[in-house]
């Protein structure tokens, strides 16, 4: 591992549902786990083998742990803004890749 490749830091998020003051649910979002990664912009032609816009902003990650829970219903905090986890995450034996998008 090298450790400059990890510069910046993501938060993995679950949804959980919580009880409110009435009975009812009301979805949150629980922090799974908080890490250092390395976060790519992709470019044009990578967007486009995912079927993506080219306007689309879309990031690859890898961070070094590995994640069981991690999946298409969590989602990344980063940078202050939200984005969605795109496809399967690839999980090794030091780390753990994928793909992120920009959620509205």
């Amino acid at each position: 591992m090298r450790a400059t490749k990890y510069t910046k830091r993501i938060t993995i998020q679950t949804p959980i549902q919580v009880e409110n003051e009435v009975g009812g649910f009301r979805n949150e979002w629980s922090t799974l786990y908080a890490s250092w990664a390395s976060v790519i912009p992709m470019n044009g032609y990578r967007k486009l083998q995912y079927g993506m816009n080219s306007n689309e902003e879309v990031y690859e990650v890898e961070i070094y742990r590995r994640l069981v829970n991690i999946g298409v219903n969590c989602r990344v905090v980063y940078g202050g803004n939200n984005y969605s986890i795109v496809g399967t995450p690839v999980i090794t034996d030091e780390t753990v890749k994928f793909e992120i998008t920009r959620s509205l």
